[in-house]
């Protein structure tokens, strides 16, 4: 197992001219990273460990980085603390409807583990006293995220947006649509019309 794994998501590297750090990091499945995990349901969306430098350059660690099970499930603890920083300076925008009722969130950075910040239990309990306990995610790149509740949701109204964000995105992610609750995160479909 390559040491690498010590430092932790997050951490700087050392021995590089560079600083980088360690990220768990959403991606769609043509990148196709040589360690990588698909999201539980998911044809089209994966989280994958990568090097990240000071000027947002992402490499995905190679098949010569060996991940055991122990060290995923270390490296997505580890993220999950990481994006803790990032949770607290996100400022989302409350898209509302005519009665000023809230109807969806959309969170945008340019930094490119804000995805990553679903996995953050921080994520969940923010967004759920807003809109209930059980959320629905769109991403369509690393730096965007939209955010919906379950029920009574106003998602057929933006899924050409979001679909549009996808297909724009110098970062892209998916298409797919996720459930997020306590039980966990799941894929429930997607907002591309050809994919259905």
């Amino acid at each position: 197992m390559s040491a690498l794994f010590f430092y932790g998501a997050g951490a700087r590297l050392q021995g590089s001219d560079e600083k980088s750090t360690l990220a768990l990091l959403f991606g769609g499945y043509f990148e196709r990273p040589p360690i990588h995990r698909f999201l539980p349901g998911s044809k089209r969306t994966l989280l994958f460990p990568a090097r990240i430098t000071s000027h947002r350059e992402i490499t995905p660690l190679g098949s010569g980085d060996s991940m055991s099970p122990k060290d995923w499930d270390a490296f997505v603890k580890r993220s999950r603390e990481d994006t803790s920083v990032l949770m607290a300076t996100i400022n989302p925008l409350m898209v509302r409807d005519n009665h000023q009722v809230i109807q969806a969130a959309v969170i945008s950075s340019d930094d490119p583990i804000l995805a990553s910040c679903i996995l953050n239990p921080g994520f969940l309990r923010r967004f759920s006293a807003i809109f209930g306990p059980e959320l629905i995610v769109a991403i369509p790149s690393r730096t965007k995220i939209y955010v919906f509740p379950k029920l009574a949701n106003r998602l057929a109204e933006m899924a050409r947006t979001i679909r549009d964000d996808y297909l724009i995105s110098p970062q892209p992610v998916s298409t797919e649509l996720f459930e997020l609750s306590k039980k966990g995160m799941r894929t429930i479909g997607t907002v591309d019309p050809d994919d259905q």
